[in-house]
């Protein structure tokens, strides 16, 4: 990639950080705060719904057009059981090896308790989405169009996995690695198929349907139900 495309393409991803964090964390932002000033769901879950569906369809439209990717076909992106293996065992590894939850989990969980249908619909549906978009999609879009050689893909990872770990604010090594572990292997899905569209639920995972985002979801889906019901 030429220097000046380089910073271009940068310039480029840093628009849809301040995209994140500004329009859709406004959005989170009016509905958490409607909800807890008393505005009933059926009227500002509706409208949430509506904004982050917009946000999201702009989203992958923006990352959709004139994508152009290389990806070197290696055994760690030939096949999209190694993810889907490697994410059933963290998540046993997980349930076995307790860790101290971060911040961003305690928040999580509070946010289940208190508002579990907004909670259900932020962080199992549109976060997934809007996270593959913006620490896999976007990320390989603008600054990793070209990985064509294993070293390429090891440093799209590393580089991925991170930015998600630190997304989710960590509050020590341990918690850092856990997020990058799960992003790694996000990451791995999103290579494996080269697309960033998901099935909803496993057991849809033999359909001709993409699966980082869908890795991503069924993380945070087993998640919210161990939550509530357990």
């Amino acid at each position: 990639m030429k220097l000046k495309t380089f910073f271009t393409n940068f310039g480029l991803y840093i628009l849809v950080l301040l995209a994140y964090f500004y329009i859709f964390s406004a959005i989170v932002l009016f509905t958490i705060g409607s909800l807890t000033g008393g505005t009933s769901q059926l009227l500002i879950l509706p409208i949430f719904v509506i904004l982050a569906s917009l946000y999201s369809f702009a989203m992958w439209k923006w990352y959709q057009k004139d994508l152009k990717l290389e990806i070197k076909n290696t055994k760690l992106t030939s096949s999209i059981w190694l993810p889907s293996a490697l994410l059933l065992a963290f998540i046993i590894f997980q349930q076995l090896v307790p860790i101290e939850s971060s911040a961003n989990q305690n928040t999580a969980v509070e946010l289940i308790q208190q508002q579990p249908v907004f909670a259900f619909l932020y962080m199992v549906i549109f976060a997934p989405i809007l996270e593959e978009l913006l620490t896999r999609g976007f990320l390989a879009k603008f600054l990793f169009p070209d990985q064509n050689s294993l070293a390429k893909i090891l440093l799209y990872l590393t580089v991925s996995a991170s930015f998600f770990s630190l997304l989710h604010m960590p509050g020590n090594l341990v918690q850092f690695l856990v997020y990058f572990i799960l992003g790694a292997i996000f990451g791995l899905g999103y290579l494996a198929k080269k697309d960033l569209r998901y099935s909803i639920g496993l057991h849809l995972a033999n359909k001709d349907l993409r699966y980082s985002m869908g890795l991503h979801l069924a993380n945070n889906l087993i998640a919210f139900v161990l939550i509530v019901f357990f």
